[in-house]
């Protein structure tokens, strides 16, 4: 039966989207770890409140049965702006004749093949944008004992996150940063110059505005680009790395002293030089200053997959044979995880570093479930003077952390 472009469009809809969605569900890592959280949007602004403390009152004992004053909750809110993903599809010119001839096999097939090209483009990039989306590309370690005085170049600094959109920026002009010192959410030096991205090393030349000093040069510094030239990166989700460094989160300032508890937590395996090698202590140390820090437990850490070798390392170094039990060897790992905590790898996350979360705090913001658009009741239309039609795929969604003191990021470990 003969197909009509509208007809084509809808056959688009009904057989592929649902395809679409469930490999994405299953391969992005928003979409399959974070929690879809439910929210009422005024326009494309959600509003969530975070709880950041009691005031007045206490808990306290009484034989007299003096009952203490109430506490009053404050609460900081959120203004979650909903980001818009997009990805273009084209049909050619002859496929669409073929189908309006009754071959509607071939329209299946070329199908077929596009949407798995376009669920892979749009798995990347969201994936990508789960860890940098944003203006927080990462972070640095560069420590000094003296500290970085004003104007001071220093190069091969250790960076730790998304090093190809670091040289992308470097290579479009002047990038300049902040640099927000994660644990207080303070901007320790603004206008610092961004250069000499080397890929390989995962480094970068810094040049120090202001400078900062040998306590600030010891802690992991989130970087916060400024200048936006090889994108407007304002229009990506915020990601993991902005989540947890960036010095204003959803419109809430965290270097404010209120609002100390929507600050992260950071960690370096040697406090005292710009990297160092992983050991399990540092690993230890940073999961249990989480729950100390906030009481919960962290349950889920991201490294690159090129950093598993540094932990399958310190795993057969502390590893025993129980001989009478041998029956089979293996020269590798399928899985990994530290005391029980789920051990991930994306190439998304960067090296030089991991990330450490507890999920049920990370809020997937979805203002709609991603689809085809088809405002005029198709998914497609006809390309201007192009033998050709044309639709697209679009995801209006954004990421959030409810409980940033409870995550963490290690920084400043060796890559070789």
């Amino acid at each position: 039966m003969p197909l009509s472009t509208t007809e084509i469009g809808k056959l688009l809809t009904e057989f592929f989207l649902s395809p679409v969605q469930e490999q994405l569900n299953r391969e992005t890592i928003a979409l399959d770890l974070f929690e879809k959280a439910r929210v009422n949007w005024a326009g494309r602004i959600a509003i969530i409140p975070v709880h950041i403390g009691a005031t007045g009152g206490e808990v306290a004992y009484s034989d007299a049965g003096v009952v203490p004053a109430a506490r009053e909750q404050t609460f900081a809110k959120l203004s979650v702006e909903a980001r818009r993903l997009l990805a273009r599809f084209e049909v050619d010119g002859m496929v669409m004749t073929a189908a309006r001839k009754g071959n509607t096999d071939q329209v299946i097939n070329w199908m077929e093949g596009s949407m798995d090209l376009l669920t892979e483009d749009v798995r990347d990039k969201m994936n990508a944008a789960v860890f940098s989306g944003g203006q927080v590309f990462g972070f640095v370690t560069p420590y000094n004992a003296a500290g970085h005085a004003g104007l001071a170049v220093v190069n091969n600094v250790p960076f730790f996150g998304d090093i190809q959109k670091l040289f992308d920026e470097d290579f479009a002009g002047a990038a300049l940063c902040s640099l927000i010192q994660v644990d207080t959410g303070v901007a320790v030096d603004a206008g610092v110059g961004i250069s000499n991205v080397d890929l390989t090393a995962c480094t970068c030349t810094l040049t120090f505005a202001g400078g900062i000093n040998a306590a600030e040069s010891a802690t992991v510094l989130a970087v916060e680009v400024t200048t936006n030239i090889a994108a407007t990166y304002t229009d990506e989700p915020v990601g993991i790395y902005g989540n947890i460094g960036i010095q204003t989160l959803f419109g809430v300032d965290r270097s404010v002293a209120g609002n100390a508890s929507l600050r992260s937590n950071s960690f370096k395996p040697d406090p005292l030089a710009t990297r160092a090698a992983l050991t399990l202590d540092v690993i230890q140390t940073a999961i249990d200053s989480v729950l100390n820090a906030s009481g919960e437990d962290i349950d889920t850490l991201f490294m690159n997959p090129l950093q598993r070798q540094t932990y399958t390392a310190l795993l057969t170094a502390n590893m025993q044979t129980i001989t009478d039990r041998a029956g089979r060897g293996d020269g590798g790992f399928t899985g990994l995880s530290y005391g029980g905590v789920d051990i991930r790898s994306s190439r998304a996350c960067g090296r030089g570093g991991m990330i450490l979360m507890s999920i049920k705090h990370w809020k997937l913001l979805q203002l709609d479930q991603g689809g085809f658009a088809d405002f005029d009741g198709s998914a497609l239309s006809r390309v201007a003077s192009s033998d050709a039609a044309e639709g697209y795929y679009r995801h209006y969604y954004n990421t959030a952390c409810t409980r940033p003191n409870a995550q963490a990021v290690i920084a400043g470990i060796n890559i070789s």
